[in-house]
């Protein structure tokens, strides 16, 4: 039953159908990137088609910066459609496990 709901809530383009949405598009972050990136960083929002990713440092906000293009199109492959057009790195010290 909490399959069907959560479908159709996905479905909507509003209020709690795309809020729920934006965050399970949050987990293909981890599809994309590799267990590397993974471990330095953590996909938090998607608004107005940015993906906002924070990294464990600046030196990985602007490696991952240069890679923005390619990360952006496979995101939007795993996807299935076009949902993010940018990314912003954050550096925001330790993430999970580092």
């Amino acid at each position: 039953m909490s399959h069907r709901l959560a479908d159709i809530l996905g479905s909507l383009n509003t209020g709690v159908g795309k809020t729920l949405k934006l965050c399970n598009l949050l987990t293909i972050w981890d599809e994309v990137v590799d267990e590397r990136v993974k471990k330095h960083t953590e996909a938090v929002k998607i608004r107005a088609g940015v993906l906002y990713v924070y990294t464990s440092s600046s030196a990985w906000a602007q490696e991952l910066s240069f890679l923005k293009g390619p990360i952006v199109e496979k995101f939007n492959l795993v996807a299935g459609e076009e949902v993010i057009r940018d990314i912003r790195f954050t550096a925001k010290g330790r993430l999970g496990g580092v």
